[in-house]
């Protein structure tokens, strides 16, 4: 491995998005449309603060690429302060819902962690909007364009959502193509640093 072509490569999920609390326990209508909210939350402005405070102790990235969500977007500029920013929907979280509730499972109230673990195993099992295959298929892309980025920059920045992440910096790191931490922190807007290997 040639160290001599070593990058800087911060990765992080995006802020808190700004939702009301959900019930403990859900039916399958309102797990869906508590997803669809996320999507389309942003950060409110007690996040947005918290974050502008913390990014102050990291360096400015020569470039930030985020995820086209605007929780994502949001967090990107506080974090770029005032560089640039590339949105590529290829950074979106993996995209989950529930299926239609056609069984008694589906038509009961859980909370919301069972919900979540019920749509993990459905990924798993390379089900649901877009299964394991496909998130690979996809990260492979994301690999191949942060490649390309690096080309060009030392100091790049990522902001994408946990799930997307993990899978990213596990088939990173099965590549050997980065040095760090096992899996960037699931924390709101908190980075990690790897070395990216050109």
């Amino acid at each position: 491995m040639d160290t001599s072509a070593v990058r800087a490569f911060w990765v992080m999920r995006h802020g808190r998005p700004d939702l009301p609390r959900n019930p403990f326990f859900m039916d399958h209508d309102q797990f869906n449309r508590y997803l669809e909210a996320y999507d389309r939350a942003a950060l409110d402005e007690t996040e947005a603060k918290r974050l502008t405070l913390l990014f102050q102790q990291y360096p400015i990235p020569e470039l930030v690429i985020c995820s086209d969500l605007p929780r994502a977007k949001a967090t990107a500029e506080l974090y770029a302060r005032s560089g640039p920013i590339l949105v590529d929907p290829i950074f979106r979280e993996i995209p989950v819902w529930l299926p239609e509730a056609s069984s008694i499972f589906l038509k009961t109230k859980w909370p919301e962690e069972f919900w979540w673990s019920y749509l993990r195993v459905n990924w798993f099992r390379n089900q649901g909007p877009e299964g394991k295959v496909r998130s690979r298929q996809r990260a492979e892309l994301a690999i191949a364009r942060l490649s390309s980025y690096f080309q060009e920059h030392q100091n790049i920045a990522v902001v994408s959502h946990a799930g997307f992440l993990s899978l990213l910096i596990t088939m990173l790191h099965q590549q050997h193509r980065i040095r760090g931490p096992l899996l960037p922190s699931i924390r709101f807007g908190r980075p990690k640093r790897y070395i990216w290997f050109t």
